[in-house]
């Protein structure tokens, strides 16, 4: 029930960059998971090539999104959790996961009584 993993209709065979792409794009414990930018700068693609990736999903790109499993959502909330969490991790990654979770948990709002404060230099440290 992993992200990223998926049970082929027909075995299509990709190009190394391709296949690396894939790899960095589609696995959770890459660093570029779900950034499609990043991930193509890794596997080698020039950084125009990489915004027409992003913007204009080729077939063989469209067809390997389309093969993967559903992420299930508590296995997402894991993953942030662990980013938030992470001594290692980017203070870049572990604002995006805080905004994703807040997102998730309706934290954002106009309505004064359904916006949350929190201290983001806590959460940080």
């Amino acid at each position: 029930m992993e992200a990223g993993v998926h049970t082929p209709a027909t075995v299509r065979t990709y190009d190394p960059r391709q296949q690396m792409f894939l790899n960095l794009y589609c696995d959770p414990d890459s660093k570029n998971f779900g950034n499609c930018y990043q991930s193509a700068i890794k596997a080698g693609y020039s950084s125009q090539t990489a915004r027409n990736l992003t913007h204009n999903r080729p077939a063989w790109f469209s067809e390997k999104l389309g093969q993967m499993k559903v992420i299930e959502p508590e296995l997402l909330l894991i993953k942030l959790t662990t980013i938030i969490n992470g001594h290692n991790e980017a203070t870049q990654n572990k604002l995006r996961a805080i905004d994703m979770m807040m997102k998730h948990y309706r934290m954002f709002g106009g309505d004064p009584q359904t916006s949350v404060q929190i201290n983001i230099q806590d959460i940080l440290i």
